[in-house]
């Protein structure tokens, strides 16, 4: 059970280390002045990012509610929880990217900042 506890513990700090930014952070790097920004699926996407939520009061329940309930299973249940919202940041980025740039290669550099 002992080498449990460290890789439980570097899992959950190597999953703290590889987030995604917030969508709303996503679209605030975005240049105003360009052609794509005022279009409509642009618009759209950055409607969508704005109404992102984080959840960081259901994953910290989740997390400690189920450490009560029985050990470790708040830890996964939590990590599992954050690595969806993270997969979800990680499309609206790559949609606000999308919808607002032209340039392949900026798009993959805003979705992963």
């Amino acid at each position: 059970m002992r080498p449990l506890i460290p890789s439980v513990a570097v899992l959950l700090v190597l999953s703290a280390c590889a987030s995604n930014p917030a969508p709303r952070d996503t679209v605030a790097r975005l240049d105003a002045s360009h052609p794509r920004y005022d279009s409509a699926r642009c618009r759209k996407a950055r409607a969508e990012a704005e109404q992102y939520n984080e959840h960081r009061i259901i994953r910290a329940v989740v997390g400690v509610g189920g450490n009560v309930v029985m050990p470790f299973a708040g830890a996964a249940a939590g990590g599992a929880l954050t690595h969806r919202l993270e997969r979800k940041k990680a499309k609206l980025n790559h949609a606000v990217a999308k919808a607002c740039l032209d340039d392949p290669l900026a798009r993959k550099a805003v979705a992963a900042r």
